[in-house]
């Protein structure tokens, strides 16, 4: 063994001796808890290791050299180039560069075949297994040289075609599409240049599990699409129906045949769109071209096409409005809505889940490359510790050499505050003076723009003498060290040639003029900690970047190459445009616009393949791509694991410390002097004067029961005295008063009674909290109430948190708080008194608490019977109990307002449907102010309203109680009926629109979501401030390069302002259909209009408002390509590389730091940022737990049924339900063309065919559903839901093959009328049952399943996350309604964008919310006079005006509001719910497997199906389970015997349910002091010193009863306890205790063991002669009950020897047994065998204890499953030998004596014996 590798073993063995220690470290609890976890771990760490050794080449060779490195990297980098420029366009400009090409090419393709040469003469070919070609890597390399030399070969021939014509080679074009595949030499370049640390087996260990990750979540997707897609075509088929001229052709239609704009309609009867006169609605034949291809459903194809183009949230909106043309509205905007819903928001959220997830752990695995580093102060200012006359002291130098003299003072000015706030001053003043200009577009602008230019060099110099000061300072080698003063030096440098008057007209240096601002961040400490936070280090972010512009540019070359000689599409005619084309879709702006015009433009034949090729990549950049920079900057936002716990503390250390204290309302009363309230008390019989003592004095001694149940006066307490009895029995009998005793024999009974209660508070504890489901107490977050403090306490380690001292901390401030208050309440008499009038214990201030906090209890124990409704409906129950009755009747009286709401509209102008002016709408309103009128007037009087504990004004919620409840009033009694714009009235019914949020203040849960989101709004803010700060930089530079340069003649003919005068032919747009004439100058529709020299429509850069609002819609991916193509078209392709970097940086960096950083507060305010790795592991657990469910496997038939027995193994065969899995696809796919009568007609042989093939297939799915019943019995085949669903769609598949194929298709002998009827409905109800049967795809494989459930649980945790958008929209639909009531029509506000209803402004909103063209109608909002028709003193509703600083302060709300905060907190929903699910065997607690594992146990015991088990089968049940939730008995008796008595305790011997068995185990199988957080783990700890202390009494109390039983009776002393295993062994006693020595004491255990062989003695002695056993109470059998280990076992009468030696001895026994703790069961029998061996002198009768937790374990066999009935019967039925009880003690061989068969008797005895075991 050479050195290296002994080095490497050593490292090995230290490695794995180190993960070794920390798995035993870690360990606890059963020792399958994290079996393996560490071995493999140290296994795999081991096999890279030494496989990293092993596979590197040890050789130095010429191949290996850097030289032949360096090579390929310039070879690479030169075939790029040249593939990017090597277009005939490019060719063209530069006629040289042909040649050029040509050159590089040669040398790359030399450089390439050489490098092949040799490393194929240096290693072989095939000669071995490390021969050259035999790597993959070389594999691509050859393949890479051969299409570059292909590419060079055709090359030549394109030029030998030029030069050689009458060669006549015919060169075409499209044969350039072979260098289409050079571009991926970038994939050869990237092993050159980066390097990567993790061995090899283990990247391809992330990238295949990565793999099955993103295969499944694509899966999903998949099933999605096709759901959606099969559903539109049924839904909506061929939309073909358009408003044409009445004689118009079908078949050749021209422009000027269609409506302007062209509007699609419904034939009459159906319910879309009718046209107007003299227009007709007619079926137009046009071909996919013709039609667009986005937006047809025509077939599956295009179906999945447009499903997939509207699920990217482009262009849909279009698609919408004429599938709202074709049919009833309703039910586009349904099928839409969901589609956005399901496929944009949650399926597509869910992929972008699982690819952060499994990128986020390869970067884990690459976390060293990506280290950040220690040092985190320059290296240019860092301290010393030094030796002063003060003593020792930490010094900062500059350098080694501290200055001294004029530098030192300078130092001390820079470094200096004043000097720092100078600067950041005159910053702001620089950026302040340029953002003032603004462009006039007349004469001033040039001396203007010159006393500018001035301004900018003032500030230049200055700067500049800033630079060289700190130069001369600190010299330049300490300057050049610090990253600050190197980004100011280059910004002095880039100002400076800034200034230079070429350099300044021309702004080619003034971006260094406009980042100056970004020293603004150094002067805000927080926003320069979030920056780093945020951006560091940068090889992060900087390597994504890098990826990104590498990827781009890698797809633009490839498209490039694909489509440069494609005719009519000028995107790809040179590498830039291409790179913007390719740039666009990652943005997805315009892209199906983009995708739809290279369809047109290509063959019909390629047209699928073109349409992949973009969705693809548009697949790829949008959901891998962009996802990346939301995990970089997720795993920027992560806290290391010691700051967690940390944070976890100081959040707790911090709800104390509020708890302490008084709010500041209540806080008043201490600056009023203390009158403490006074009480006269009565005389006694006596006559002697009586002071006036205190109040809350007298109160000491009376206790009230009226409220609760209290113990005080027990039976123990000796002569009770009282004082003034008749007076006391009336009080007692009027307000429930006693009065407590006075003297040393009440305090000494007082004492008792508080220590018998601290004795009893485990008792207490067991019997009344852990009575409950235990696991109902935990919240989500893990908090618990700690109901005793009976736990030990232990001394805490170094570094761990006393929980203890923290909650009696808690504790503590919670009594001072209370005190505070009493004192509050006794020394001022105002305080807590409503209003200062109502009294503190007033009769009607308790009976509106009671009004007020009245509600139902959800956490009902069930008595009266209520137990099973409970568990029927708990979760409605649980929702009716989250608020108070009167808060829910509030709630329902503010939604029948707001629906009320809807119904007002301005239309028509009359105002006759408004408010104001109908008296039906004012009902609600009356209704609604009296409602919540009353509802203040209970809750101030029960709680107060602002200076009370409990205030109704105590928040931000209950001032905008009050401000809804006052507008309301308001407008209630002024109701204006004239209303002009921006008007008081107007705003005023804006306030009320605020009504919907009322819904916040009373729901809880509402609520808890706006608090969350406030929570975290620090860091949103920190993001809104960085992204301001990029605006506006952007945004000045803007104006100094395009300032004043974008306005243009309307006339694209006319290029001069001279000329841009008259009127000309605009034309108009028609329609997007490829129609005749569209693109022909004479026929197209134009109007006459006049010339205006004006800027674009929607955006400027005039001025810096008008700049930051274009770069505002920018930064939403709105209208940048818009601003992109004016700024090419009019300034050069120069210009466009200013909006490409802001869009990448702003957009595309900036939009996902929002998406992190609502994400990271999600999870903050939630709790589960702060977890650590172990607690986020047990959360997910718990949640994974809470959502398994028991199996619903049918019963196994008896072997007696040999027909249903193979039934049953053929139905549950794995290949009998892949199969029908298989038909379930095959029965959805007839659904690739629609069924309707329109399809009919025009293909009806496909039509029929379809339909039949359906039929078939369903009829087949007939012949499942009999054999299940057939093989489960019905009552077997019921419990399974899934049978039940699929009985339920068989059975409407039989109904409709009965209705189209009997009654619809032969009914055209009676009436065509009626034919047609009966086939539209057959039609449609076909269909359903289809799709219906396409929804149990999901069932029948487990990976949809388990993505299914991820977001069904999304669906339900967002509830409240939705229901807040929807009001918040809601509320933005009422002011909408109001500010932009009847807005002129324009390029986006139509017929179908409007605010003229709530309901039209909510399909408005909801297309905002998408993102669809927002600023589009923001402009149309926007016009104002003179655009629109408006006079003074008009009604809002009466003129066509919106309102321009409303519209820019209502979109842009509610787009930065909704869209880049509240949407994405459904994304961090998805992907804590993800998480859930993306575990394996390694980082999961317990996985999949394990969870399976105990679903197939506990099928077996709970042979009922009822999901719950009688507590006694527990102990079976622990017997059974295998991988991490394994118990062996032997090894882990007392851990055994804990969980057990657990179950016991916690449910008091009634049922146990599933999931109380499943968190029992899941607790006892994980490591609690590591994964569980401080209160929960508290909790738990006390818990299992209980039990621990419970079990140790217990088997005290067993033992000693043994003890007394045998001194009792001392002649069974010898003939108990042993067992004829021949001499030399040890007697054991009923005890457990041997009667030798304490030392050879083993524990008497039983094992059902399978023993092989055939030589076995039939001896045995007859059942007869023994004494029959007593009887057994026998349970009542199941019928059909399934076939489990109790049928298996009682096949054969191999248990009955066993049943008659181990029976229950006497009635009194069992009744002891039963009236202690089921610790132990007394097994005696009455006699043994009669046959004792020979030698061996044993006594025959013997008495046996055996512990209920010791039950035998059983061993079984199975390929598949070891739990499978089917191999549980076949180790039963002759294949193996029969099972024997043999004991678990060494058995010595006994020759002469062979074991004796059990005899096969009747089953029925050891029935009787199971089952009274089990139960």
């Amino acid at each position: 063994m050479s050195a290296p590798t002994r080095l490497l073993v050593a490292k090995a063995a230290v490695l794995s001796s180190a993960m070794l220690a920390r798995k035993n470290s870690s360990s606890r609890g059963a020792p399958g808890s994290a079996a393996g976890f560490g071995a493999r771990e140290s296994i795999a760490a081991i096999s890279d290791m030494l496989s990293s050794q092993h596979k590197k080449p040890v050789r130095s060779s010429y191949v290996e050299s850097d030289r032949v490195e360096w090579a390929l990297k310039i070879a690479c980098t030169i075939s790029m180039i040249t593939v990017c420029i090597h277009t005939p366009r490019t060719i063209e400009l530069f006629q040289p560069l042909n040649y050029i090409i040509l050159a590089a090419d040669f040398i790359s393709v030399s450089i390439f075949m050489l490098d092949s040469v040799l490393r194929i003469h240096y290693e072989g070919i095939f000669r071995c297994d490390s021969s050259y070609l035999s790597n993959r890597w070389s594999q691509f390399s050859v393949f890479i040289s051969i299409i570059h030399l292909l590419s060079f070969l055709l090359h030549c021939y394109q030029l030998i075609d030029n030069f050689f014509p009458f060669l006549h080679l015919n060169y075409r074009a499209w044969y350039g599409a072979i260098r289409s595949i050079r571009p991926f030499i970038i994939i050869r370049l990237i092993p050159l240049v980066v390097k990567f640390k993790l061995p090899k087996n283990r990247i391809e260990q992330l990238l295949k599990r990565s793999s099955q990750q993103v295969k499944n979540v694509t899966l999903f997707f998949v099933f999605f699409m096709t759901l959606y897609a099969i559903f539109g075509i049924q839904l909506f088929g061929r939309m073909d129906y358009h408003c044409v001229q009445p004689k118009t052709d079908p078949n050749n239609v021209t422009i000027m045949d269609l409506a302007i704009p062209d509007t699609m309609c419904a034939p009459e009867g159906i319910g879309g769109y009718e046209c107007p006169a003299p227009m007709v609605c007619m079926q137009l034949n046009l071909n996919a071209k013709g039609e667009g291809f986005y937006g047809m459903f025509n077939d599956f194809g295009a179906s999945v096409f447009t499903v997939y183009l509207a699920a990217s949230e482009e262009g849909w909106v279009y698609v919408l409005y004429d599938c709202m043309d074709s049919l009833p509205s309703y039910l586009a905007f349904l099928y839409f809505c969901t589609l956005i819903f399901f496929l944009a928001w949650l399926v597509k959220n869910v992929f972008i889940a699982v690819i952060t997830e499994t990128f986020a752990e390869i970067r884990v695995q690459f976390s060293e490359m990506w280290q950040k580093k220690e040092v985190t102060l320059d290296e240019g200012f860092r301290k010393k510790l030094e030796k002063t006359d003060d003593g020792w002291r930490l010094i900062r130098l500059d350098g080694e050499v501290e200055p001294e003299g004029p530098k030192q003072k300078l130092q001390w000015m820079l470094r200096s505050m004043y000097f720092q706030c100078f600067v950041i001053i005159f910053v702001v003043i620089n950026a302040i003076g340029n953002a003032m200009f603004v462009y006039r577009h007349d004469e001033t602008d040039k001396p203007r723009k010159y006393n500018f230019y001035l301004f900018e060099v003032g500030f230049t110099i200055l700067f500049n003498v800033e630079c060289i000061i700190k130069i001369l300072c600190y010299g330049f080698r300490n300057f050049i060290r610090r990253g600050i003063f190197k980004f100011e030096l280059i910004l002095c440098l880039g100002s400076s040639l800034n200034c230079v008057k070429f350099f300044y007209e021309r702004n080619y240096f003034t971006y260094f003029q406009t980042f100056r601002l970004l020293r603004l961040i150094k002067a805000s400490p927080i926003l320069e900690d979030f920056v780093w936070k945020i951006f560091s280090p940068g090889k992060k972010l900087g390597g994504l970047v890098i990826f990104t512009i590498a990827f781009i540019c890698c797809y633009s070359a490839i498209s490039l190459q694909l489509f440069y000689s494609v005719p009519n599409l000028h995107h790809f005619r040179t590498f830039p445009q291409a790179f913007m084309s390719m740039f666009q879709i990652i943005t997805q702006e315009g892209w199906t616009d983009f995708v739809v015009e290279v369809l047109r433009a290509t063959d019909d034949n390629l047209v699928p393949l073109v349409a992949l090729y973009f969705v693809a990549y548009h697949l790829f950049v949008t959901l891998i791509v962009l996802s990346l920079f939301v995990a970089v900057i997720l795993d920027n936002l992560e806290m290391d694991e010691e700051l967690k716990k940390v944070k976890q503390l100081r959040a707790r250390e911090a709800t104390t410390s509020m708890r302490s204290t008084l709010p500041w309302r209540l806080r008043v009363f201490e600056k009023f002097p203390t009158r403490p309230q006074m009480a006269a008390m009565r005389k006694a019989d006596s006559d002697f004067p009586m002071p006036k003592v205190r109040g809350s004095f007298t109160h000491q001694f009376a206790v009230d029961h009226s409220l609760e149940t209290t113990d005080v006066i027990e039976s123990d307490f000796e002569f009770p005295k009282r004082i003034m009895k008749s007076a006391g029995k009336r009080k007692i009998s009027k307000s429930g008063l006693t009065f407590r005793q006075i003297g040393s024999t009440s305090l000494r009974c007082s004492l008792n009674n508080l220590l018998e209660k601290s004795r009893s508070m485990t008792g207490k504890f067991l019997q009344t909290a852990v009575r409950n489901k235990q696991f109902n107490m935990y919240s989500e977050n893990g908090d618990l109430s700690r109901p005793s403090d009976s736990a030990p306490k232990k001394n805490a380690k170094q570094g761990e948190i006393d929980i203890r001292a923290l909650q009696q901390k808690r504790q503590l401030a919670e009594i001072t708080r209370n005190r505070i208050e009493e004192d509050m309440r006794e020394n001022h008499p105002f305080f807590d008194r409503p209003l200062f009038l109502v009294g503190r214990a007033s009769q009607l201030r308790e009976f509106c608490k009671k009004m007020v906090h009245s509600k139902y209890d959800s956490q009902d124990d069930g008595t009266n019977g209520g137990a099973k409704t409970k568990k029927r409906f708990k979760e409605i129950r649980a929702l009716i109990g989250i608020m108070p009755y009167i808060d829910w009747a509030m709630a329902t009286v503010t939604i029948v307002s707001c629906i009320s709401m809807l119904f007002e509209s301005p239309w028509p102008t009359t105002g006759e449907n408004l408010v104001m002016n109908n008296g039906y709408l004012q009902i609600s309103d009356y209704f609604f102010v009296l409602s919540m009128t009353f509802e203040l007037c209970v809750k101030i009087i029960a709680n107060g309203l602002f200076f009370t504990p409990k205030a109704v004004v105590r928040d931000v919620g209950g001032v905008m109680n009050l401000f809804i409840y006052f507008t309301s009033v308001i407008f209630l009694a002024w109701m204006p009926k004239h209303v002009e714009i921006n008007s008081l009235a107007q705003f005023l019914m804006i306030c009320r629109a605020m009504r919907p949020l009322r819904i916040y203040t009373l729901v809880p849960h509402i609520r808890r979501v706006v608090l969350e989101f406030f929570r975290g709004f620090k860091e949103i803010l920190l993001v809104t401030i960085l992204m301001i700060v990029v605006m506006f930089i952007f945004a000045s530079f803007g104006v100094q390069i395009v300032g004043g340069k974008l306005a243009a003649c309307n006339d694209p003919t006319v290029s001069s302002r001279e000329n841009c005068t008259g009127v000309f032919w605009q034309k108009l747009f028609v329609t997007r259909l490829e129609v005749y004439g569209k693109d022909t100058e004479a026929m197209h529709p134009k109007i006459m209009v006049p010339r205006v020299w004006t800027n674009p429509r929607n955006f400027n850069f005039d001025h810096v408002g008008n700049a930051m609002l274009a770069l505002f819609e920018t930064l939403s991916f709105k209208g940048w390509n818009v601003i992109r193509d004016i700024l090419w078209s009019r300034h050069g392709p120069w210009a466009v590389v200013f909006i490409h970097i802001y869009v990448f940086i702003g957009c595309m960096i900036g939009l996902t730091l929002f998406v992190g950083v609502v994400i990271a507060n999600y999870t903050q305010n939630r709790g589960t940022a702060l977890l650590t790795v172990d607690q986020r592991r047990w959360h997910d657990l718990k949640a994974r737990l809470k959502m398994a469910q028991p199996l619903h496997v049918p019963p196994k038939p008896s072997e007696s049924a040999r027909l249903r027995t193979k039934l049953y193994d053929l139905t549950m065969s794995r290949w009998f339900n892949q199969a029908f899995a298989l038909l379930v696809v095959l029965n959805s796919f007839t659904l690739v063309i629609p069924w309707n009568v329109e399809e009919e007609e025009q293909r009806a042989t496909y039509v029929f065919t379809v339909t039949a093939l359906a039929a078939f297939m369903n009829m087949l799915f007939v012949i499942e559903i009999i054999l299940k019943v057939i093989a489960y019995t019905f009552s077997g085949f019921w419990q399974s839901r899934r049978n039940r669903v699929d009985l339920l769609i068989t059975v409407f598949g039989v109904i409709w093959i009965f209705l189209h194929f009997f009654v619809a298709l032969p009914s055209s002998k009676i009436d065509v009328d009626v034919q047609v009827e009966l086939k539209k409905f057959t039609y449609t109800f076909g269909y359903l049952v289809v799709i219906l049967r396409f929804f149990t795809i999901a069932s029948r494989n487990s990976t949809l399943k388990m993505l299914m459930l991820t977001v069904i649980m999304s669906m339900f945790r967002s509830f409240f996350i939705i229901t807040a958008l929807f009001l918040l929209v809601l509320f933005y639909a009422y002011t909408g309604v109001i500010l932009f009531p009847m807005v002129k029509y324009g390029m986006a506000v139509s017929k179908h964008v409007n605010f003229r209803t709530a309901s039209e402004a909510l399909v408005v909103l909801f297309r905002c919310l998408t993102g669809e063209d927002w600023n589009d109608i923001m402009h149309d909002c926007m016009r104002s006079a003179p655009f629109c028709y408006w006079n003074e003193g008009m009604n809002y509703w009466e003129t066509d005006c919106g309102n321009f600083y409303g519209a820019i302060i209502y979109f842009c709300s509610f787009y930065l509001i909704i869209t880049y905060i509240v949407r994405n907190l459904l994304v961090a929903v998805i992907m804590e719910n993800f998480s859930l699910f993306y575990s394996s065997e390694e980082d999961a607690l317990l996985s999949y497997a394990d969870i399976r594992n105990f679903q197939y146990v506990w099928n077996m015991v709970d042979q009922e199906q009822k999901r719950t088990i009688p507590v006694e089968r527990v102990k079976f049940l622990l017997r059974l389970l295998k991988g991490r939730l394994e118990v062996d008995p032997e090894k882990d008796r007392i851990l055994f015997k804990h969980m057990c008595y657990e179950m016991e305790r916690l449910h008091n011997g009634e049922e146990v349910s599933f999931h109380d068995v499943l968190y029992m185990l899941s607790y006892r199988s994980v490591d609690i002091r590591k994964s569980l957080q401080l209160e929960e783990l508290l909790q738990r700890e006390e818990l299992e010193f209980i039990i621990e202390e419970e079990v140790a009494k217990q088997t005290i109390r067993t033992w000693l009863e043994g003890c007394l039983r045998k001194m009792r009776n001392p002649s069974q002393k010898d003939a108990e306890g042993v067992l004829p295993f021949g001499g030399g062994h040890p007697v054991i006693h009923s005890s457990g205790h041997s009667s030798i020595s304490h030392e050879e004491t083993v524990a008497q255990r039983l094992r059902f063991e399978n023993i092989r062989g055939d030589s076995v003695d039939t001896e045995e002695t007859e059942s007869s002669e023994e004494e029959t056993p007593p009887p057994i109470r026998k349970k009542a059998a199941v019928k059909n009950r399934r076939g489990s280990i109790p049928d298996v076992l009682s096949r054969t009468g191999l248990f009955q020897e066993a049943a008659r030696k181990f029976m229950v001895g006497s009635s009194s026994e069992k009744k002891q047994v039963k009236s202690r703790s089921p610790e132990t069961v007394q097994l005696l029998p009455k006699r043994a065998n009669s046959e004792i061996r020979k030698g061996s002198g044993q006594p025959k009768n013997f008495h046996l204890q055996l512990n209920v937790y010791d039950l035998p374990d059983v061993e079984e066999r199975g390929e598949d499953s070891p739990f499978s009935p089917k191999n549980l019967s076949d180790d039963f039925n002759g294949e193996h030998s029969p099972l024997v009880i043999t004991p678990s003690l060494p058995v010595p061989p006994t020759h002469g004596s062979p074991r004796p068969l059990m005899p096969c008797e009747t089953t029925k005895d050891i029935e009787k014996w199971w089952n009274s075991l089990v139960d």
